[in-house]
């Protein structure tokens, strides 16, 4: 009678577990054009971009209530009676407003359109920034929207028109989430645009704007030789009274990819990889953080950690560890990472921030005709491995897990590849396509990484749980395509952390089917 107690709450338990993480499904339903992008609202109720028509087609918006798809129209490029591009679609207050550029008397100007339920316009679009372009000027110009973590504060930047010989000249508008100007200006890169690079653009929690600035080494004729080579990187707080900068200390490593992320108390990590700066090397060594106290004006404290042999090689063959040993005995170089980008950089609430990378590259495979002498191109996207790591709040590596998987795909840009995941409840959690071979009987990991498959019988979702406290790991399947009877597109799940939900995405041919996780206590 114990044991079979016992065995009814282990199953209880077990349920509930697992219970937070439950889809509410819509019904798989054909539609016009493919999915873009998803706008949450509450729930099942969201919005949708679609592109349809191919190479020359428009950019649609949708309205879908209880995941259904209640009204649509086409997004419209037009301010008054002048043609305007589309710069971006979000929402505000749950509703929808696209962004339009257009030029004109000399001037280009962004605009902001309101769209109702019915996916129309309404109302005038109203201005939210514009610059004066010199006479005879014919590139395009931009502007760039950026927003918080947090959703409060949306930043339109743009690139003020001069010559080559000048500094990069730039301006922005920092808005509330009332549409409240609470910061403007205009700024001028401190350094000449053939020897560094703004790499970096970032908007915080508390509305505070910031650039990163890739300074590279030059000659003695002051060209730049090597530009993956740097002699410095920079942090810039643009405010209206001018630029505050912040050097950082490399300790001459090469810096390969970077990225922001800020708390509610005006500290700012930032976070990325490096690697050695010595000729031939190019792979990544390891992890690097800077911590930043706006406030103060001053860097808090800073660190790099290295990425151990074994951690590198985790999932190498034998054949290619052997490889790599006897490369690293000649002194050609200790095993390496390569092509990783940074997918995700999150401040959690005691101040620890999560980092999460990605192994991507492209692969381009020409072959001809040796009748005919034409030739065809194909390109291979590979999405593999990811990297997770947690920074403790008084700056310490506190752990680092590798995941991995493997996902390739032709001529598609990845559509259905990459990740999604979201925080909460001191779990990070992921989900990607992969390969039921990878899995046993009961649907936990089996250490096995074939590519993910996309044929029914072999096709599912995975699903990966990172402990945020000790970093460990819990993978298993999460739906299979058996079961849903489409493809998750994990790039296009979008995650609202004020409702604590997760809207999912899957396409088979020219259906759609939408279904939402609540991931809340």
């Amino acid at each position: 009678m114990v044991k079979q107690l016992f065995l009814v709450l282990a199953i209880i338990s077990t349920s509930l577990a697992h219970a937070q993480y439950n889809v509410k499904w819509g019904e798989l339903a054909k539609v016009k054009g493919r999915v873009t992008s998803v706008l949450p609202v509450e729930g099942s109720t969201f919005y949708t971009t679609r592109w349809n028509g191919g190479v020359f087609g428009s950019l649609y918006l949708g309205n879908h209530t209880n995941f259904v798809l209640a009204s649509s129209g086409k997004v419209q490029s037009r301010v008054g009676n002048s043609v305007a591009s589309v710069e971006g679609v979000t929402t505000i207050h749950g509703e929808v407003v696209v962004f339009l550029s257009d030029k004109i008397e000399g001037k280009n100007t962004l605009f902001m359109q309101k769209y109702g339920t019915g996916c129309q316009p309404e109302g005038t679009a109203v201005e939210l920034a514009s610059y004066t372009m010199p006479k005879g000027w014919k590139r395009k110009g931009y502007f760039n929207i950026l927003h918080s973590q947090n959703g409060e504060f949306m930043c339109v930047e743009y690139d003020i028109p001069g010559s080559k010989e000048e500094n990069e000249k730039f301006g922005y508008k920092v808005f509330s989430s009332e549409m409240e100007v609470i910061s403007e200006g205009e700024y001028e890169v401190p350094y000449a645009p053939r020897t560094a690079d703004v790499s970096n653009r970032y908007i915080s929690n508390t509305g505070d704007y910031f650039l990163a600035c890739k300074v590279f080494n030059v000659n003695e004729k002051g060209k730049v030789k090597d530009y993956s080579t740097l002699e410095k990187i920079i942090l810039i707080q643009v405010t209206p009274d001018g630029l505050d900068e912040f050097e950082l200390d490399l300790d001459k490593k090469r810096i390969y990819d970077m990225s922001f992320s800020s708390d509610n108390d005006r500290i700012m990590t930032f976070t990325g990889l490096y690697g050695d700066a010595g000729k031939g090397q190019t792979g990544v060594k390891g992890i690097f953080y800077f911590r930043l106290d706006f406030d103060k004006k001053e860097i808090i404290d800073d660190g790099f950690e290295k990425f151990a042999k074994d951690f590198i090689t985790e999932g190498w063959s034998d054949k290619a560890k052997e490889k790599a040993d006897k490369k690293e005995a000649k002194g050609k170089g200790a095993p390496q990472l390569y092509n990783y980008d940074i997918r995700e950089t999150i401040t959690l609430k005691d101040g620890s921030v999560i980092g999460m990378l990605e192994q991507y590259y492209v692969r381009q495979v020409t072959t001809r005709d040796p009748r005919t002498g034409a030739t065809s191109t194909t390109y291979y996207y590979y999405y593999n491995n990811l990297i997770v790591y947690k920074i403790q709040p008084n700056g310490t590596f506190d752990w680092v897990k590798n995941i991995p998987k493997y996902q390739v795909s032709t001529n598609d840009g990845g559509y259905y590849s990459s990740v999604a995941r979201f925080v909460s409840d001191n779990k990070l959690v992921i989900f990607f396509n992969d390969n039921l071979k990878n899995y046993n009987e009961k649907g936990v990991w089996n250490q096995s990484v074939n590519a993910a498959s996309y044929r029914k019988k072999s096709n599912t979702v995975a699903k990966v749980e990172v402990d945020l406290l000790d970093g460990h790991v819990d993978r298993r399947t999460f739906f299979d395509r058996t079961e849903t009877n489409a493809y998750a597109v994990p790039k296009l799940f979008e995650t609202d952390y004020k409702r604590q939900e997760m809207l999912v995405v899957l396409i088979y041919g020219k259906k759609e089917k939408y279904g939402l996780i609540s991931f809340g206590q």
